[in-house]
């Protein structure tokens, strides 16, 4: 009876050892998957856009039959060769731009905000 009353917490819980094992084992590379294998290629990342900006690239991917991840890599890829690229004319406005967005930041990690409007 006192069993019943026990609450079931979390799932199955694996060997501390085996976990250790598993994630020193060597990765059989040719046994992924044309996707798998993609995926260990690309790095995922998270950036605070706003709501506007998410919906129209989604918006925008949608009109060019693609997924909005895709267009969004696409573009910062694109922008950022410009960005770096000293002799670009695109360039100097970009970094001319990022530079008239600026204001001072309150927070102690970090110099200055960028502010798009």
């Amino acid at each position: 009876m006192a069993a019943a009353n026990k609450k079931r917490v979390g799932g199955l819980r694996a060997d501390p050892e085996v976990l250790a094992w598993q994630q020193a084992a060597a990765v059989n590379t040719a046994a992924l998957t044309k996707k798998e294998r993609a995926d260990r290629k690309r790095v995922r990342v998270k950036y605070d856009v706003s709501a506007d900006l998410k919906a129209r690239v989604e918006k925008a991917a949608k009109g060019e039959g693609t997924s909005a991840s895709q267009l969004a890599a696409f573009l910062l890829e694109w922008l950022m060769g410009h960005y770096e690229d000293e002799g670009s004319e695109v360039g100097a406005e970009l970094r001319e731009l990022v530079d008239k967005a600026k204001v001072a930041s309150r927070s102690m990690r970090i110099e200055w905000n960028l502010d798009a409007d």
